[in-house]
C-alpha cells in the first residue's frame, strides 16, 4: 500500500525530473567550457548544450556579458522550478516551497557579505540565483537602497528571515563579522525544512536529514578550521556554529573544543564522517590550503546529493536532489563565465566549480 502511494505521489514528477536530468552538463562539457580561449569562445561552446535556448540564437550579434548571462541563467532556473512545481501536489509541493528558501538564504548571505565588504551592487548580483523574477527584482532594489547591513535587514520583505537576522544583529555589531547573520539564515532555513518534514514518513525524513546533517557538520568543521587558522577567539567560533539536530549538535560541540586542525579531523574520523574526514586531512596535510579542503567538501556534498537519484525513485530525495544539482550547475556556469572573462587559468577556474 505504501509503495503504491509513493508511486502515485512521485511517479509523474519523477518522470519529469528524469527527462530534465538528461540535460545536465557532462564532465566533457565542463572541460570544453573551462578550456575556452576567450569569452566569445566560451559562449560558442555553451551554445552547443541545453543552454543554447537560454542564451538565445543571436548572441553572436550581441553577446551577453557575465552579468547579463547571470540573469538569463537565473531565469532558466526559475522557469525550471516553476515547471516542476506545477507537477507537484499536496505535501510534496509544500515541502518544495520550504526547500526553495535554501536558495533565498544563500542569496541573502551573499548580499550581506557583499554589503558588509562594500562591494559594487553589480559585482554582488552576478553571483545571485533568484528563484523568480519577483525575487530578482527584490535583490536589485535592496542593493540599490541599502548602504549598510542594518539598512538591508530593515528593508527585507521576508518576515521570517528578517526576524532571524534582527535577533543576531547585536552579535554582528559587536564583532563586526557576518558569521552570526549567516548562521541565523541557515538555522531559519533548516527550521522551515524541519517543519515541512513533519508530514512525511521516516524514510523520506531520513533521506533529507542525511544530506542536511552532512552539510551542517562539514561546514561547521570548515568554519572551525578557518577560525583556528586566523586565531579567532572561542566565543566567535561558537557563534559561527549552526545548530540543527541532536546528532549534528553533538559533533559540533566536539568541533568547537578542537584546538588544532588535527583535532578537527580527529573529531570527524570518530563519527560516521570518517571517510571524508580522512580525505580532508590528507588534503590539508599536503598543502595547508583551506580552499582545497572547501573544494573537496563541496564535491562530497554534491556526490551525496547525486546518490539520491540512485535510490528508490519514488521518494522526496528525487525532488530535493534535482533542485540542488540544477542550482550547482547554474552557479558553475556563472563562475566559469566570470573566470574566462577575467582571463583566469583553467586550473583556477576548475577550483571555482563543483562537478558531480
Amino acid at each position: 500500500m505504501m509503495a503504491f502511494r509513493d508511486a502515485k505521489e512521485y511517479g509523474y514528477v519523477n518522470a519529469r525530473i528524469r527527462g530534465m536530468k538528461s540535460r545536465f552538463l557532462t564532465v566533457r562539457d565542463y572541460e570544453e567550457l573551462i578550456q575556452a580561449k576567450n569569452y566569445g569562445h566560451f559562449l560558442k561552446k555553451l551554445s552547443t548544450t541545453y543552454y543554447a535556448s537560454v542564451i538565445g540564437k543571436d548572441f553572436r550579434r550581441e553577446p551577453p556579458m557575465p552579468a547579463d548571462l547571470a540573469v538569463m541563467l537565473s531565469k532558466d532556473f526559475a522557469d525550471v522550478l516553476h515547471t516542476l512545481s506545477k507537477s507537484l501536489t499536496g505535501r510534496v509541493r509544500e515541502f518544495t516551497q520550504s526547500y526553495l528558501d535554501m536558495y533565498l538564504a544563500e542569496s541573502l548571505k551573499s548580499i550581506i557579505r557583499g554589503v558588509h565588504a562594500e562591494l559594487d551592487a553589480n559585482e554582488i548580483l552576478r553571483y545571485m540565483v533568484p528563484t523568480s523574477d519577483e525575487q530578482a527584482e527584490v535583490f536589485s532594489e535592496l542593493l540599490e537602497s541599502a548602504t549598510t547591513v542594518v539598512d538591508l535587514i530593515e528593508s527585507l520583505p521576508y518576515e521570517g528571515a528578517k526576524r532571524a537576522l534582527s535577533a543576531s544583529l547585536p552579535a554582528y555589531e559587536e564583532f563586526g563579522s557576518t558569521a552570526p547573520l549567516e548562521v541565523a539564515l541557515e538555522e531559519w532555513f533548516l527550521g522551515r525544512i524541519r517543519d515541512a518534514l513533519e508530514d512525511f514518513g521516516e524514510d523520506d525524513q531520513e533521506r533529507v536529514y542525511r544530506v542536511l546533517e552532512t552539510r551542517v557538520v562539514l561546514k561547521n568543521a570548515l568554519d572551525v578550521l578557518r577560525a583556528l587558522s586566523l586565531a579567532i577567539e572561542d566565543r566567535i567560533i561558537a557563534l559561527s556554529m549552526v545548530q540543527f539536530t541532536s546528532s549534528s549538535d553533538k559533533i559540533t560541540e566536539s568541533l568547537v573544543l578542537a584546538k588544532s586542525w588535527n583535532e578537527v579531523f580527529d573529531v570527524l574520523e570518530s563519527t560516521k564522517y570518517r571517510d571524508i574526514g580522512e580525505r580532508l586531512r590528507r588534503i590539508y596535510d599536503r598543502k595547508r590550503d583551506l580552499v582545497e579542503v572547501e573544494i573537496a567538501l563541496e564535491d562530497y556534498l554534491a556526490q551525496t546529493i547525486k546518490n539520491l537519484f540512485t535510490l528508490d525513485p519514488f521518494n522526496l530525495g528525487i525532488v530535493y536532489g534535482f533542485f540542488s544539482l540544477k542550482y550547482l550547475e547554474i552557479k558553475n556556469i556563472q563562475s566559469i563565465a566570470v573566470g574566462i572573462e577575467r582571463g583566469e587559468s583553467a586550473n583556477v577556474i576548475r577550483n571555482m566549480i563543483t562537478i558531480w
